[in-house]
């Protein structure tokens, strides 16, 4: 069984032996590849939908692994008891979405829980979350996946260092992702000015919004000279 590039990395980060909560399950396929290449030996298929979890069931079936995952009707983590998953998978949703459920769901997660979170849209929101509330991201990476990029935290508690690049870039990315850096801060760099150039040509134009993006800007145009400069 083959994943995207995307799913990909979220299994490959994934330490062998650790038990999963897939959040937003839809089709299982993180437990059945785990399953298949004994990454873990226990999984829990999550989703707030039946119709989804319907689809895990019938994937689990087709592979010979239902008996290794339960399939839990929950929203968010409300289902899942603190300590029963060693790793939680929320992945294919948006930043804003992502943080209601881990603030939500927080009893569910303890100084020894990794999170592995893909937010589709809003990763700078979600950093802001995270940051203030407890969690540190320990790494993140970025994938391509035809022409779109996404990004991947790794995240536990803990104290954050919260500053404007670990906020905006992301912490390690060129360290985790170097094969996707240049062209992820060149889209970056691109999406920022015609933000910027859509906002000045506005009748009146929200001062605030085109400062904050500008700073945004700016720290992908340092990043990317530091880059290029091997520093």
């Amino acid at each position: 069984m083959e994943l995207s590039p995307r799913l990909s990395k979220i299994a490959e980060l994934i330490p062998r032996g650790s038990i999963v909560a897939d959040v937003g399950t839809d089709h299982a396929y993180i437990p059945v590849y785990c399953f298949i290449n004994n990454i873990s030996p226990k999984a829990f298929a999550m989703d707030v939908n039946k119709g989804p979890l319907e689809r895990a069931k019938a994937n689990l079936e087709k592979y010979g692994f239902q008996d290794r995952a339960e399939l839990r009707l929950s929203d968010g983590l409300e289902k899942l008891q603190k300590g029963e998953a060693d790793v939680i998978v929320i992945a294919g949703m948006g930043g804003l979405l992502i943080r209601d459920i881990i603030d939500r769901g927080c009893s569910a997660i303890d100084s020894n829980t990794q999170l592995l979170i893909q937010p589709m849209i809003a990763p700078v929101e979600l950093r802001d979350y995270l940051f203030a509330s407890g969690y540190d991201i320990i790494n993140e990476y970025v994938v391509r996946e035809e022409n779109k990029f996404y990004n991947i935290f790794s995240v536990k508690k803990g104290e954050a260092e919260a500053n404007d690049f670990n906020r905006y870039v992301g912490k390690n990315l060129a360290e985790n992702s170097p094969e996707t850096i240049d062209d992820y801060l060149e889209y970056k760099i691109r999406i920022c000015h015609k933000i910027i150039s859509g906002m000045k040509k506005s009748e009146n134009p929200d001062t605030g919004a085109i400062e904050k993006h500008q700073k945004e800007l700016d720290v992908y145009v340092k990043f990317r000279e530091n880059i290029r400069r091997g520093s």
